[in-house]
């Protein structure tokens, strides 16, 4: 049986029909009608219609366990939570789908609005808290029938804007809550605007079938003469992209980092005497490279991208082209042999070339990295050729445990996750998860303080370094280990780029039923 509240089963159906499989959710009281709904639906999944909840008692936690589950299952997340603050913690997973266009659907059960201000517990403005990350509808239950299913539509399609986006909505509920008697869900009228159940799958879709891009005639004749063209792909969550390998076979260069995905690998793009550069993909991690490229202020730029944004990451752009990456490299490709039709393309897939001392094979499914030292001492010490993630979005080190997890709640094989000492401390509710096995694997470089912080110019000369702005501390992870029955282990490691095939090859052999956690203390 389902709840008796009418807004709460329309999205429930609307849920349902999106084809949505897997939600994320949080304790309360508030919003236990929506949850108790959702677990109505997970016990009538089957195997070709499934469904899936994920509880996470930790709300700072739960939107990037959402994350990491999109990048498992490449469809919408829902994200549910009780009244209050319990969604204002969800703010910084969702400013980091905003920013990696990841669409997740963030459901906030709500008190009555007259009661805000009243000395209310858990009673808070909450429509549009999550703006500008996040855009709302409110489905009140004394709202029609007719306009339930309406809000509900739209916000579950506008997950698919601008190639991804995290919703949220809201739901008022008046008492009493608590009354199961509803023997089926309601069905959907029909609505002149589909709801779309692959999210940022089908916008994906729809680029590709698109037969062309619009590219203005100023960029057709940049591309044509072009003498030393470049692209540079910043944070790339997708597939590898084929045109850019036939794009490198014409002469183009290409920088692309471990967390762009496409498993082709320069150490320096050599910015001088570039005089074309396609820039595509979200964050970059190395930043000299980004301060070099802007003070070329004769390079032309072109962004490419879904959205109508137009980012100038190197001071300037020239031409905008909003398509999906894929679709308009395809088009420059076929314009550039146009121009050459006998110049050879091999459009081929690139091994990945390890800059480590020992290239490495790991059977692993998923290489998760933690912000700051940890992702870019991955990005030059340890390429695979697995897919990479990072919260490059916008976050700093919170939430990187959290994504790793998510992911390893539907992942195939075994999920690593390659993290400093602050963002595991950080983030260690993470591991606060009943549903955790070892497909989780992670290796904590713990050497007691933020150690980005001694590697910026001049910052040593500051006494406030060690206690106050690189938190020196003695913590170790044992404790919280043996708090959410992980398997401990540790090591010490003087050198970790030589000792790394070692140590991650005793964390990944290591048997166990739950999380591995292995912590190596390096000087």
């Amino acid at each position: 049986m389902f709840c008796n509240k009418t807004n709460v089963n329309i999205l429930t159906s609307h849920l349902l029909a999106a084809g949505i499989e897997d939600a994320v959710v949080c304790p309360g009281s508030r919003n236990a009608v929506i949850v108790h709904n959702l677990n109505e639906c997970a016990s009538m999944a089957n195997d070709e219609h499934p469904f899936r909840l994920h509880p996470v008692t930790d709300e700072r936690s739960a939107a990037f366990v959402a994350i990491g589950l999109w990048l498992a299952t490449r469809k919408p997340i829902v994200v549910c939570v009780t009244s209050g603050s319990a969604l204002l913690n969800l703010l910084p997973g969702v400013c980091e789908a905003y920013y990696r266009h990841i669409p997740l659907i963030l459901i906030s059960a709500d008190r009555p609005a007259e009661w805000i201000g009243q000395l209310d517990g858990q009673t808070l403005p909450q429509p549009n808290a999550l703006l500008p990350y996040a855009k709302c509808w409110n489905i009140a239950d004394d709202a029609s029938e007719a306009e339930l299913h309406r809000y509900c539509n739209e916000a579950i399609s506008a997950t698919t804007a601008e190639g991804g986006s995290p919703v949220h909505i809201n739901v008022p509920l008046h008492e009493p809550l608590f009354t199961f008697t509803t023997a089926s869900l309601p069905v959907i009228p029909d609505l002149s605007s589909p709801i779309l159940s692959e999210g940022k799958a089908a916008s994906l879709a729809t680029a590709l079938s698109e037969s062309s891009c619009h590219f203005s005639s100023e960029l057709v004749t940049a591309l044509r003469n072009a003498q030393r063209p470049a692209i540079i792909m910043g944070q790339w969550e997708e597939a590898p992209i084929p045109a850019i390998t036939a794009l490198q076979s014409l002469g183009w260069t290409i920088f692309a980092e471990n967390i762009s995905n496409q498993h082709i690998y320069n150490d320096t793009l050599p910015a001088e005497g570039i005089d074309l550069l396609v820039h595509i993909g979200g964050a970059l991690v190395e930043k000299r490279l980004k301060l070099q490229l802007r003070t070329l202020t004769d390079l032309t730029i072109v962004r490419i991208d879904e959205s109508n944004e137009c980012p100038r990451t190197f001071g300037h752009v020239e031409h905008k082209v909003k398509a999906h990456p894929s679709a308009a490299l395809e088009q420059i490709v076929a314009l550039l042999i146009q121009e050459s039709p006998n110049k050879e393309v091999h459009n081929c897939n690139i091994s990945p070339i390890s800059v480590s001392s020992q290239p490495l094979e790991l059977p692993i499914e998923a290489l998760f990295v933690g912000n700051s030292t940890a992702v870019r001492w991955a990005n030059q010490h340890l390429r695979l050729p697995v897919p990479t993630y990072c919260n490059r979005g916008v976050n700093g080190i919170e939430g990187s445990l959290s994504v790793a997890a998510g992911y390893s709640l539907q992942a195939h094989g075994t999920t690593l996750c390659i993290i400093g000492d602050l963002s595991f401390f950080y983030d260690a509710n993470a591991l606060w998860n009943q549903q955790l096995t070892d497909r989780l694997r992670i290796l904590l470089i713990n050497n007691n303080r933020g150690d980005i912080f001694y590697r910026l110019p001049h910052l040593s000369e500051s006494p406030a370094l060690d206690d106050y702005i690189a938190a020196h501390h003695n913590s170790d992870a044992h404790g919280i280990a043996e708090s959410y029955r992980c398997t401990y282990l540790t090591a010490h490691s003087a050198d970790l780029t030589k000792d790394i095939n070692t140590l991650l090859h005793r964390l990944l052999d290591e048997p166990s039923k739950r999380p591995v956690i292995l912590e190596v203390t390096i000087d």
